[in-house]
C-alpha cells in the first residue's frame, strides 16, 4: 500500500486492515514516497518524518509492515519500480515467488491508465480497489475498456468508508484545530513535537502582540489609530463563486456549483467543471489557484495532474474538480452528490 503518507491517518489503517481480512493477505507493507512524482518536494513534509509517522501509526500491528523501497532511492517512486523490487528481495528470502496485491482507491484508479509502465504493474501484482468518499465505486466495464482482457486482475472491495483525508488533517493542524481520532496518538505526537504543518504566524496574529497602534486600550477595546478596518471575510458561497467567474474565463465547460453543507463535512461546496485538454485542465486550475491566491485566498492542497486527466484544489470549504470529460463521466460526482442543491449550472 503506497502514498505520500502526508500524513498517514485512521483511514489508511483501516483499508490495509480491510483488505488483509477480505484477501486473505499475511501481511501488508505500507510504502511511504521518497520523491512523489506527482508532487512536488516543497509541498509535503520530509521524507524522514513520513516515514516515522508510518512506522508509529503500525507499531502494534502484526501483520503491518514498513517498507523502505522508495524512500532509500534516488529519483521518482514510480510504483511499477518499487514492486519489482519488492518482489525481487522477497524472492531472494524465500526463493519463491510473491503473491502481490496493490492496494488503492477508487480516486486513483481513474489515473491508472496514465501510470508510468502500468502494463508492467499489472503483469507483477493484482489491484484490490477500496472506495474512497466523495468517489463512486469503478465500472467494471470501465476497467475493461481501460485494461482489455485484464479485469480478473483487479478486484473490488466494498468498504471501509471513512471520511477523513489527509489534507483535512494538515487544514486542521494549520488553523490550530484538533486532529484527535484522525491519526493515531503517536502521529499526533509526532505532528507536535516536529511543528509540522503548521501555518507561519499570521501578520495580524503578530501586530495584536507587538504593534501599539492594535494594542488593548484600558477600557479593553482595541486600538486601530490610523489604520483601516480589515476587510470581512469571504463566506463559502462568494468563493465558490468567484471559482465558477475564474473557470469561466478559462473557457471551462458545464461548470456546476453544488451545495453539500447539509451532507457532509467534506466541504461546503463543490465546483465541478471540464476542460477539453490537459493543457485546459492546468490552464484552469492554474487561474483559480493565482486568482483566489491574489484576493487572500490560499488553496490548502492540490492533488492529481493535467496527464491523469483531473486535477483537485482544496480551498477548505470549497474543493474544486476540474476533470477531462472520459474522468468525469467515470467519477459521475454529481450522480453521487445527487442530493445536493444545485446553486448554478454554466453550460
Amino acid at each position: 500500500m503506497g502514498g505520500t503518507f502526508d500524513p498517514i491517518h485512521v483511514g489508511h489503517l483501516a483499508i490495509a486492515e480491510a483488505a488483509r481480512e477480505a484477501l486473505d493477505l499475511d501481511r501488508i507493507l505500507f510504502l511511504p514516497a521518497g520523491i512523489p512524482p506527482h508532487k512536488p518536494a516543497s509541498e509535503t513534509a520530509p521524507a524522514a518524518d513520513r516515514v516515522a509517522m508510518v512506522a508509529a501509526a503500525i507499531e502494534g500491528h502484526p501483520a503491518f509492515e514498513l517498507s523502505r523501497v522508495d524512500v532509500d532511492r534516488a529519483g521518482p517512486s514510480y510504483t511499477a519500480d518499487s514492486v519489482d523490487r519488492i518482489a525481487e528481495a522477497e524472492r531472494a528470502a524465500t526463493g519463491l515467488d510473491p503473491d502481490l496485491v496493490l492496494i488503492m482507491s477508487a480516486e486513483t484508479l481513474a489515473g491508472l491508465p496514465d501510470w508510468h509502465e502500468p502494463e508492467r504493474l499489472l503483469d507483477r501484482c493484482w489491484v484490490a480497489v477500496v472506495p474512497r468518499a466523495g468517489y463512486p465505486a469503478p465500472d467494471p466495464s470501465w476497467i475493461e475498456t481501460a485494461f482489455p482482457g485484464r479485469s480478473d486482475r483487479f478486484t473490488i472491495l466494498d468498504g471501509p468508508r471513512i471520511d477523513v483525508s489527509s489534507t483535512e488533517i494538515r487544514a486542521r493542524v494549520a488553523d490550530g484545530r484538533s486532529i484527535e481520532g484522525l491519526v493515531p496518538a503517536a502521529v499526533e505526537r509526532r505532528i507536535a513535537d516536529h511543528g509540522l504543518y503548521q501555518s507561519p504566524s499570521r501578520p495580524e496574529d503578530s501586530a495584536a502582540v507587538t504593534d501599539p497602534a492594535i494594542a488593548p486600550r484600558p477600557d479593553g477595546l482595541p486600538r486601530r489609530e490610523g489604520r483601516a478596518a480589515p476587510e470581512p471575510e469571504r463566506s463559502s458561497l462568494e468563493i465558490a463563486r468567484r471559482i465558477v467567474e475564474l473557470a469561466e474565463d478559462k473557457k471551462a465547460a458545464d461548470i456546476v456549483l453544488l451545495d453539500l453543507s447539509a451532507l457532509t463535512t467534506l466541504a461546503d461546496y463543490f465546483v465541478i467543471c471540464s476542460g477539453g485538454s490537459e493543457r485546459q485542465l492546468d490552464a484552469i486550475a492554474d487561474a483559480i489557484v493565482s486568482g483566489l491566491r491574489a484576493e487572500g485566498e490560499r488553496p490548502i492542497g492540490r492533488e492529481g495532474t493535467a496527464a491523469s486527466h483531473w486535477v483537485l484544489v482544496d480551498f477548505g470549504t470549497v474543493i474544486v474538480h476540474v476533470f477531462t470529460p472520459p474522468e468525469r463521466d467515470f467519477y459521475q460526482l454529481e450522480k453521487h452528490w445527487s442530493e445536493a442543491k444545485t446553486v448554478l449550472r454554466v453550460q
